[in-house]
Formats: C-alpha cells, sequence, structure tokens
C-alpha cells in the first residue's frame, strides 16, 4: 500500500472510516486492470458538476488510483466540451487506438482519460471496455443513486430477484443495462452514486448510491448438515478478525443459513423465547454489497422470534436497531430481540449475559 500523506489521510478519515478506506485501498491496488473503475456519467452530472469530479478525480490521482470516464451516445461530445475546460482530462474515441494503451499514456502523465463514443451505445462499449480494461463501473447521475417511486432510497438492486419496491421514471433503465452486463460479464462491481458522493460510494462499506447485484444464493440447512465445516469456521473467524475458542457452540445450532460460496452465514440456535441468533457473519470482502440484508431477509421471512448480542462497541449495532424491536444495555453486551414476547426479554436477557464467548479475544 502507498504511503499516505498526513493530509490525504485527514481527507479519507472525513469520508469514512480507516480500517474501510485502507481495506479498499489494498484491494484496487491489487487488481491488474488498466484503470480501477470506468465513470459513466450522465449529461446532467456533467454540467452541475464538473468541477466536483475534477476535484475528486485529482484526490484518486495522488492514491496512484487512476480512473477512466467513459462517454457514449448523441451528448458524448457536448459533455466532453464541458470536461475540456478541466485540465486533468485528456480525450480519445472509442474508435481511435487501444483503450489500456491511452489509459496507461494517462497514468504516465497524471491525467485522467476520457474515452468517447458516439456509437456504439453504453452497453456495447461496456461490454467491450469490462472486464480488461476494468472490472468496476459507477455511473454518475445528477440525482444520485436510484430511489423508488414513492421517493425512498434503494441502496440495493438484484438483477435476478424481485426487487420490493416499483423505481423512480429512469432516463436509462440501469437495472435492466446491469443485468445484461452481469449475465454476459459476471463478477463486475456495478453501483450508481453522484458526483459529490463518488469518494464515498469508493471507499465505504455502506457506499452512497445503489449497488447492482445479481443477488446470492442464500442455502438453507437443518443445523449443521450438509454444511463444510471447515469453510464455515474460516468464515467466521475471519468475519470477527478473531480466532475460534472452541468449535463445540456449532453443535448446538438448530438453523443454518450459509451464502453459497461461504461469504457469509447466519447460525441460530433453539431457546424457548425463540431462536437465538449465534453468529451473523459476512466475509470482508462482500462487506456492502448487500449480502447481510439478503440473509437476514431470509431468516426474518422465516423465523418470527430471534433474540442476539452484540459488543456494545460493535459498529454494526445501528443498523441492527434498525431491525430489532427492541434492546437492551448490560455490561459489554447490547441485546436485541425481535418477535419475543415481552415476558421472556428478562430470560433472554440473562441468556445472553451468562453465555460464554465464542471467541478468543
Amino acid at each position: 500500500m502507498i504511503t499516505l500523506s498526513k493530509t490525504i489521510r485527514l481527507f479519507l478519515d472525513g469520508i469514512g472510516r480507516q480500517d474501510e478506506y485502507e481495506f479498499y485501498l489494498n484491494k484496487f491496488q491489487a487488481e491488474h486492470t488498466a484503470c480501477f473503475a470506468l465513470l459513466c456519467p450522465d449529461a446532467g452530472s456533467i454540467e452541475a458538476g464538473a468541477e466536483v469530479l475534477a476535484f475528486d478525480l485529482h484526490f484518486l490521482l495522488r492514491l496512484e488510483l487512476v480512473p477512466a470516464i467513459l462517454l457514449c451516445g448523441p451528448e458524448a461530445e457536448r459533455m466532453r466540451s464541458v470536461l475540456a475546460t478541466e485540465p486533468i482530462f485528456v480525450f480519445q474515441s472509442l474508435a481511435d487506438g487501444v483503450p489500456a494503451a491511452f489509459i496507461q499514456e494517462a497514468r504516465k502523465a497524471e491525467k485522467v482519460p476520457v474515452l468517447t463514443s458516439v456509437n456504439p451505445d453504453l452497453e456495447a462499449a461496456l461490454l467491450q471496455l469490462v472486464p480488461d480494461v476494468a472490472k468496476r463501473v459507477h455511473f454518475i447521475r445528477a440525482s444520485g443513486g436510484l430511489r423508488s417511486a414513492a421517493g425512498a432510497p434503494l441502496p440495493y438492486i438484484y438483477t435476478r430477484k424481485e426487487n420490493p419496491q416499483p423505481l423512480e421514471a429512469m432516463e436509462v433503465d440501469y437495472p435492466a443495462l446491469g443485468r445484461k452486463l452481469l449475465e454476459a460479464r459476471p463478477g463486475l462491481h456495478l453501483s450508481i452514486t453522484s458526483p459529490i458522493n463518488l469518494l464515498k460510494e469508493i471507499f465505504t462499506v455502506k457506499g452512497a448510491g445503489t449497488l447492482i447485484r445479481k443477488g446470492s444464493d442464500v442455502l438453507r440447512f437443518p443445523g449443521l448438515e450438509g454444511v463444510d465445516r471447515p469453510r464455515l469456521v474460516r468464515l467466521l473467524e475471519a468475519s470477527f478478525a478473531k480466532r475460534l475458542r472452541t468449535e463445540s457452540f456449532m453443535d448446538n445450532v438448530a438453523e443454518a443459513y450459509v451464502e453459497s460460496a461461504y461469504r457469509g452465514a447466519v447460525l441460530l440456535e433453539h431457546h424457548p423465547a425463540g431462536l437465538y441468533l449465534s453468529k451473523f457473519a459476512v466475509g470482508r470482502e462482500a462487506r456492502g454489497e448487500g449480502l447481510a440484508m439478503e440473509l437476514w431477509s431470509e431468516v426474518c421471512r422465516n423465523h418470527a422470534a430471534l433474540f442476539w448480542r452484540s459488543s456494545a462497541a460493535n459498529p454494526f449495532n445501528s443498523w441492527y436497531h434498525q431491525q430489532a424491536d427492541g434492546h437492551h444495555l448490560a455490561g459489554k453486551w447490547q441485546v436485541f430481540w425481535r418477535g419475543v414476547p415481552a415476558d421472556a426479554i428478562s430470560t433472554i436477557i440473562g441468556y445472553c449475559v451468562g453465555r460464554e464467548e465464542d471467541f478468543v479475544s
């Protein structure tokens, strides 16, 4: 990883947590593509936010992360003329030369490469460029991430699952475009954000826009029958960044929900007041992709009464507060419950507080 100056680190601290932006910096710098991301702005974001975009991209260059901008369609030349007022950009038609070579020359000159194409359209141009030129695509709209028809922000759009809310009217059908790209080029990272939120979208787990995903295959197991226990243990220890004291607690698992590639899992145990959520693990590579919400939705769809505990210092507790009917702080533990009868709450709090830790501190 590059050495961050105090000024750059202070700027990144204003965007997100240090462990998050350092994780993403290491990840981006380890990817072997011509540029770390393709940015696809709409005309509104260029006209309203060209200076903001130029500032953010100059900052990315200081981090040795070179993005490329792709301008497509009938408004490509108009967008190019607006960007041309900013000296950080250099331009080439997608039809002229080799994009990777152009990006490399721009990198040497410490400029941001801009590829333009009236034809083909955005879909065809992206299929020409990914995944060799970049594995990440950020669509940039003046209005930012997608919203429902009622105006609610949508953090995730799934291309092979039913989305719960109808979408706002869009000039570009991003869900349909995302579906075609992910079917043709599996493994792409696709998101939609605004110029002002681009860096937060790039460097934080929560993001600041809409992530387009296929959706995960979540498998349900009775107990741990059929579960690859070594893979599960590796997931748990990587997710919690701690070593298990013992695996004996796994003998009590009554239900297990596991993402098919073992990037996330939920383990549940029987209790008279409901199911005790013993472990909720999401691998670091999968954080920010919406996998936690997919796992949670599957669990809640099948089980009405749940309770669990979390370290009082866990930054994930703010999300737990949104999902729980109630919570109680007891020493080092925050206890949460959902669908648990009122007369059982004191019992579950005592159970959570008295239960031994499964990880070595």
